[in-house]
């Protein structure tokens, strides 16, 4: 891939592989927006938007949608409203026509008040202060969500986190769990991550607090599966038994969930007819795969809804590709639908279009 960095600015490209599992293609520079996306599957945003912003301010491509489309989808999974309605204006102007609607951004599926439109005011970004400690951001986290009632935290600024800060997080998530606070994530596998390179073979007093916040994290979000099979890791890295199940009740998305359901216009049919893939399709997203190729099973046609998926990490390409081709191979015909820009764009570098027909979401 051609990496177009600005002089004295090297940045790091996620390369397209010249062989998706056992097929091989002609591997050539992508495109800016295909490599914009590939940048953004590999949790790289910053350089995404730089990229995604150039085109939009190039004068050979003033009629070209793709980059701005992208770049609001870009912006609504990050969260960022600011840039999002700043775009709009400009957006306005160069095409004459109504921008995308904010709908909510990435996890407006998990968060009821989203569906609401309702502004949220307790989102908390933790990340290192200016002199690189976590410390006083989690006190200052701790502050802000007792004082609001309900916080939504984002852990994607989180590169690196030491035991005592680990500890101090757990606790600090502990206290307001306890304490009943409805908490949501953001890239909580950003963090999860980060703590997985903190465990090692050699278990020690001084590395349980990784994993003790890791349990407090799966407790907050219900899922007890990981934590079943993170007690069993545990226990046989430190041969005592793990902490104990939690029940944690959101109470906010508990009284969201009983509430009469109000009448909405009727989902289109291959959504209501198709498999649905959600989150961010990641290594770990076997049961996904799994589950798309059962569903595959029966019948000629296999739509799968892709509109809750938020990111599709540059490292399961490979492993979707070869999901998609399997079904396709079988004599079947894949519909990808409802896609994003970003993943669309992704797909298509990845040539996922060979096996499959990529559908769009249509634009607000």
């Amino acid at each position: 891939m051609a990496a177009t960095a600005s002089p004295g600015q090297p940045r790091p490209v996620p390369r397209a592989p010249g062989r998706i599992g056992s097929e091989e293609y002609h591997s050539a520079p992508l495109p800016p927006a295909q490599e914009a996306a590939v940048l953004y599957a590999a949790n790289m945003p910053v350089p995404a938007e730089a990229i995604l912003k150039g085109l939009t301010r190039d004068p050979a491509s003033r009629t070209n949608k793709q980059p701005w489309l992208m770049l609001f989808d870009l912006f609504e999974v990050t969260q960022n409203r600011s840039e999002f309605e700043a775009l709009s204006l400009l957006y306005t102007v160069r095409f004459e026509q109504s921008p995308p609607v904010w709908a909510g951004g990435a996890e407006a599926a998990s968060d009821p008040r989203r569906a609401q439109s309702r502004e949220r005011k307790d989102f908390f970004a933790l990340k290192p202060n200016s002199l690189g400690e976590l410390g006083p951001e989690i006190e200052r986290l701790v502050a802000f969500a007792e004082s609001m009632g309900t916080v939504r935290i984002d852990f994607a600024k989180i590169t690196a986190i030491t035991a005592s800060e680990a500890a101090l997080l757990a606790a600090a998530l502990q206290r307001l769990r306890r304490a009943g606070t409805p908490m949501w994530f953001n890239n909580a596998e950003v963090l999860e991550k980060v703590l997985r390179a903190a465990f090692n073979e050699r278990a020690s007093d001084a590395i349980r607090s990784f994993w003790l916040l890791l349990f407090e994290l799966f407790v907050i979000q219900g899922k007890n599966e990981p934590f079943e099979e993170l007690g069993l890791e545990y226990a046989v890295a430190f041969e005592i038994s793990p902490p104990n199940w939690e029940v944690y009740v959101n109470s906010v998305a508990e009284a969201a969930s009983r509430a009469p359901a109000t009448p909405a216009a009727a989902p289109p049919p291959a959504a209501a007819a198709g498999f649905a893939m959600k989150g961010v399709i990641s290594t770990a997203s076997q049961n996904q795969f799994a589950d798309l190729a059962a569903h595959a099973a029966s019948g000629t046609e296999v739509v799968v809804d892709m509109g809750k998926v938020l990111r599709i990490d540059f490292a399961a390409c490979a492993q979707f590709f070869e999901v998609v081709k399997a079904i396709q191979l079988a004599g079947k015909r894949v519909i990808l639908s409802n896609l994003s820009e970003l993943n669309a764009a992704l797909l298509e570098a990845f040539g996922f279009n060979r096996h499959a027909i990529l559908i769009r979401r249509k634009a607000n």
